[in-house]
């Protein structure tokens, strides 16, 4: 007999969960002696993905080809796409070529326009998952509650809603930048509205727009768009804008035949990608980060101002071209620099406003009536539909972490972490308090010329450092404090130009490149090359990986 073994016959059902949905429970009957085990010490997977979007298909995929295989994605929806499966609103599309947003292991030479409509993009996705033979890792509707770190079995457990746990010894958290849509509580009396309202990630495809009062409250990329799309084809469309942003023209165009064809051309897709970066690192990443950081503050500032004063100049041109009414164009000019926010690209959303029924309106709003808006100057505007577009939380704001919900080494709490002592991240994507866990959108992590490429940058490090345990043999793998410590500050250094940008030549803006505790943590002051070479090439010195003797489990007869 085994040491520990208990003896036969004894009866135990086990319990499998099979993609979150289906439970099946087995009775096995055994006879003779057994050597128990205990199941909480041996993770389910090798490697979990929280999400599905264009992160979480960039991670599955780069797994697999080094011959990851054990893995599964849980998602909060019904299918890959992420973003672009939730939004489908009315002129929703990418707001840059779609040449650099696409992945590299799945360039499409058949897009239809250079700034592609989302429903393409989803398609793409999804067509992309498929073809990398990512559906049977797909677990739908699980969405992760909590992911708690278990150092004594060196793995993690994640619970879901009105699912079993999950564990699995890495984690590669996916959840995207644009978490949860900004709750409504700051319209008091939208539950009295009796007509119809509409977010942009939750709009009803059936409802006919036709002829009906539309208001929009919200004018960024989604309220623009929105705008745009809506604007000649109801009967009116009142647009209710706080401040104002800069629209900078978008040159789109179909994509013809023969330029589909030369795209099909190996090599040819990826060039075009390979010159986007080297444009951005040279005329824009490398100024900022490696010589701007040397100029002294006060001499930065002042050019930095004259850069917004020039830009400005030009914008008021642009304006008086486009849109007709002065009152309009004033309004529509925006008081902060051009880079203080993100700049809307839209070549219809100005136009827009020389249409007899629709109009722009600056009054802040008191509340919303029963049949429409009121602004506290007393006027009441009816509407039929009203679309609230009032954004997102962001990865970049402490408040979207919840305490008790990502809990690592020694009662580490990230969300208690980042409202302590600001959100930091090793790459933008570890920490040393969460082993064998890596974010795909973390502090200080935007780098890139687009989403894709930038979310498959970070997936591209995170598959090299799991890599690396598994040839190593080892169960946990962490990133050292000395190196979190150094990143971190090499990255405060770096990143001193875009800091005294927003912080103190637009210091009254309040924008997602800047958080509530007025750190500038979005984008991470590196050049593409740079972080390609952190991504493909990682410094494994920085990491700490052990090998565990996980303690076996006790001897008991399960029933």
């Amino acid at each position: 007999m085994y040491p520990g073994a208990a003896t036969g016959p004894f009866t135990t059902t086990i319990h499998f969960c099979y993609d979150c949905i289906v439970r099946v429970s087995v009775r096995l009957t055994i006879e003779g002696p057994v050597l128990a085990v205990d199941v909480d010490k041996i993770p389910q997977y090798e490697v979990a993905i929280i999400g599905a979007g264009p992160g979480g298909i960039a991670a599955a995929y780069k797994l697999r080809q080094r011959g990851i295989t054990d893995v599964v994605i849980l998602e909060r929806g019904h299918d890959f796409g992420g973003t672009w499966r939730d939004n489908h609103y009315p002129g929703l599309a990418v707001d840059i070529p779609i040449l650099w947003y696409q992945l590299s292991f799945a360039r499409n030479p058949r897009w239809s326009r250079l700034f592609a409509p989302g429903p393409e993009i989803y398609r793409y996705l999804t067509d992309t998952a498929r073809r990398c033979g990512l559906y049977p890792l797909l677990r739908p509707n699980c969405e992760v509650l909590t992911q708690r770190w278990d150092a004594g079995n060196a793995l993690w457990h994640l619970t879901i809603r009105d699912h079993e746990p999950v564990t699995a010894r890495f984690v590669i958290s996916s959840v995207g930048g644009y978490i949860n849509a900004r709750p409504t509580s700051d319209l008091p009396g939208l539950g009295e509205f009796t007509g119809k309202v509409l977010r942009p990630n939750a709009w009803d495809d059936d409802y006919d727009t036709r002829d009906k009062r539309v208001a929009v409250i919200g004018t960024g990329s989604s309220g623009a768009q929105i705008v745009s799309a809506l604007s000649g084809h109801v009967a009116t469309l009142d647009v209710y804008q706080r401040t104002p942003n800069w629209i900078l023209p978008r040159p789109d165009f179909a994509i013809a035949p023969v330029w589909q064809t030369l795209l099909r051309v190996p090599g040819v897709a990826a060039g075009l990608h390979n010159l986007g970066r080297a444009v951005f690192d040279l005329f824009l990443l490398i100024p900022i980060v490696h010589l701007m950081a040397r100029v002294p503050d006060d001499a930065l500032a002042r050019l930095l101002n004259a850069y917004d004063a020039a830009t400005r100049f030009a914008y008021r041109a642009l304006l008086r071209a486009v849109v007709h009414d002065h009152s309009t164009r004033r309004q529509l000019l925006p008081s902060h620099g051009i880079l203080a926010k993100r700049p809307i690209i839209s070549s219809s959303y100005l136009p827009a406003f020389n249409h007899p029924d629709t109009q722009l309106i600056t009054t802040p709003i008191e509340r919303i009536t029963a049949t429409g808006v009121r602004t506290v100057d007393g006027m009441d505007r009816p509407a039929d539909l009203i679309v609230t577009a009032t954004g997102y939380e962001l990865w970049t704001d402490p408040e979207t972490y919840r305490r008790g919900t990502v809990l690592g080494s020694d009662g580490f709490d990230l969300a208690d972490d980042y409202r302590d002592n600001g959100l930091r991240s090793y790459g933008g994507t570890a920490h040393p308090k969460l082993p064998n866990r890596w974010e795909i959108v973390g502090p200080l992590a935007f780098v890139g010329v687009g989403w894709t490429d930038f979310v498959e940058t970070m997936a591209e490090h995170a598959v090299r450092v799991i890599e690396a345990a598994r040839s190593r043999g080892a169960d946990v793998v962490a990133v050292r404090e000395a190196a979190f410590e150094g990143w971190t500050a090499r990255m405060r250094a770096a990143g001193k130009a875009p800091r005294l940008y927003y912080t103190r030549c637009n210091a009254d803006v309040h924008s997602y490149y800047v958080n509530s505790h007025g750190d500038t943590v979005y984008h991470r002051p590196q050049t593409i090359a740079g972080s390609l070479r952190f991504a493909y090439r990682p410094p494994l010195r920085d990491y700490h990986f052990e090998r565990r003797e996980i303690p076996a489990a006790p001897s008991r007869v399960l029933s």
